[in-house]
């Protein structure tokens, strides 16, 4: 009887024991529930705040793609992958300056997808505003080119009256350009060269007055990698509606007319290096080239719109002996619209998140 009396306080002991060895586990079990919340938390801030940045780094990389590459007609949204994201680009225009100018309110949203939560991505938007220069190219002279001499013989025939009537275009009919312009002088041999006025000496020493004065930019446009909806091969003219007045591009030296697959069609034709029109070769529209070549007895190239050249720096004193070039201001207008780029507003551009 006495025993079982004394034992009974260790078993008590033994109980309040236990109790306190759980209560102590539970207390380090919630502690550490906390902290890993508490680190969580904190690894979960991390990451968003990181793929955070990464949707604004994918949001202003679609912006200046945009903004670089975005060579006619403006479309309503655009979307490419950048990195680890997508950059979705959409334009509203705002603003109708005139016909030639308008301005558009650009929009780039960058997302960046987490594996964790792939319905609920990261996303930056960031914006701008761009006018749209549709008719970059100015109707300057019927062929425009930097500093040398053009000799026009023969039969070629080089003039900047407008050959177009308001039966072509709305402003069709217009009193014409300047036959040549160059930065040498414009000689007749026996060839014929007319325009409002004839042909104008403008006095430029170097290529980089071609560039500026044309207000392209020749960089881009004759950069094998900027993408052009034609370029190394010819359209099927047959495929393309009749007022289809498309970019297309040659990079090297293009003999149009000759037995190459170029003989002939419309909108604007970019010639990265040399451009010598032979036999019956037909353009209807703009034709940019990096050195223009003689034309050669016999041949009877035409082209009705405009030629610039001298992109390249190294134009050479050329002689026309045969072909007709003249100004048509409809042509011209239509494949200018081809050449139209998005110009940012400076100091522009803004977070909208």
């Amino acid at each position: 009887m006495s025993s079982d009396r004394s034992r009974r306080p260790d078993q008590e002991r033994g109980g309040f024991v236990l109790g306190l060895v759980v209560l102590f586990l539970f207390t380090i079990a919630m502690a550490a529930t906390a902290g890993y919340q508490m680190v969580n938390t904190e690894f979960t801030l991390a990451q968003t705040a990181r793929e955070g940045q990464k949707a604004l780094v994918v949001a202003r990389g679609g912006l200046e793609r945009f903004l670089g590459e975005q060579i006619g007609m403006v479309g309503d949204s655009v979307s490419w992958a950048i990195g680890d994201g997508i950059a979705t680009v959409t334009t509203r225009k705002v603003l109708e300056a005139d016909t030639l100018n308008h301005l558009y309110y650009v929009r780039s949203e960058g997302t960046v997808a987490d594996v964790r939560t792939p319905n609920d991505p990261a996303r930056r938007v960031v914006s701008t505003y761009a006018w749209h220069r549709i008719s970059p190219v100015p109707d300057t002279a019927a062929i425009f080119m930097t500093d040398h001499t053009l000799e026009v013989r023969g039969s070629a025939r080089v003039i900047g009256l407008d050959t177009a009537t308001v039966a072509d275009c709305p402003g069709g009919g217009t009193a014409g350009i300047v036959g040549v312009a160059s930065g040498g002088a414009a000689f007749e041999f026996g060839g014929e060269i007319d325009g409002n006025p004839t042909d104008v000496d403008l006095g430029w020493t170097g290529f980089g007055h071609v560039v500026q004065d044309s207000n392209l930019r020749w960089d881009i446009l004759s950069d094998p990698s900027f993408p052009v909806e034609f370029d190394g091969t010819a359209p099927d003219w047959s495929t393309l509606p009749a007022d289809s007045f498309p970019l297309s591009r040659h990079v090297g030296t293009l003999v149009a007319g000759g037995g190459s697959s170029w003989s002939g069609g419309r909108g604007t034709l970019i010639v990265t290096g040399r451009f010598r029109a032979e036999g019956s070769f037909r353009w209807n529209g703009i034709v940019l080239a990096g050195r223009l070549d003689e034309t050669a007895p016999g041949d009877d190239p035409e082209i009705l719109g405009m030629i610039v050249a001298g992109f390249n720096g190294d134009q050479r004193d050329e002689i026309l002996e045969s072909g007709t070039f003249r100004y048509h201001s409809c042509n011209v207008y239509a494949a200018n619209r081809a050449l139209s780029y998005m110009e940012r507003v400076d100091h522009a551009v803004f977070e909208v998140n």
